[in-house]
């Protein structure tokens, strides 16, 4: 089964810059919310993460990790879930350049094997009231996604 996929939603985890954010701390955070993956996803992919909504989450060192399926539908644009895919920067307001290569490599996987779909901030949506992922997704994309000067995490 594969969902149709128009949109990528780029967002942040909106925690301190540099800390480290683990898909388990997303997952709990999550499930304070009222996520819920149902069973038969769970079986598939991540049998120990019950409620992350983000298809995909960038940790400060780089690594891809990965959430829900990417059949899966996500929780985490309300009102574009059903055809879009989530993925979570791990920050607020600045990144590892490792996680600005990570992104731009996932983004650009996820655009060869879903031709012609829009890739936006959670904060380009309409009606949504939120900063994330606190950088500009239209001028990053228009630069070759390379990462704003102003929002890379020294290291």
């Amino acid at each position: 089964m594969s969902r149709p996929i128009n949109l990528i939603v780029i967002h942040c985890s909106d925690s301190p810059n540099g800390r480290p954010v683990t898909v388990e701390d997303i997952d709990r955070w999550h499930g304070e919310r009222g996520f819920q993956r149902q069973e038969h996803w769970t079986d598939i992919q991540n049998p120990t993460l019950e409620h992350i909504g983000y298809h995909f989450v960038i940790g400060v060192n780089g690594a891809l990790l990965t959430g829900r399926h990417l059949d899966e539908v996500g929780a985490h644009a309300q009102g574009y879930n059903q055809k879009s895919i989530g993925i979570c920067v791990v920050g607020k307001d600045k990144f590892t350049q490792a996680q600005w290569d990570k992104l731009r490599e996932n983004v650009s996987a996820l655009l060869r094997k879903y031709e012609g779909v829009k890739v936006c901030g959670h904060r380009d949506l309409p009606n949504v009231h939120k900063a994330c992922p606190n950088f500009d997704v239209e001028t990053w994309l228009a630069e070759g996604m390379q990462p704003p000067r102003d929002k890379i995490l020294e290291a």
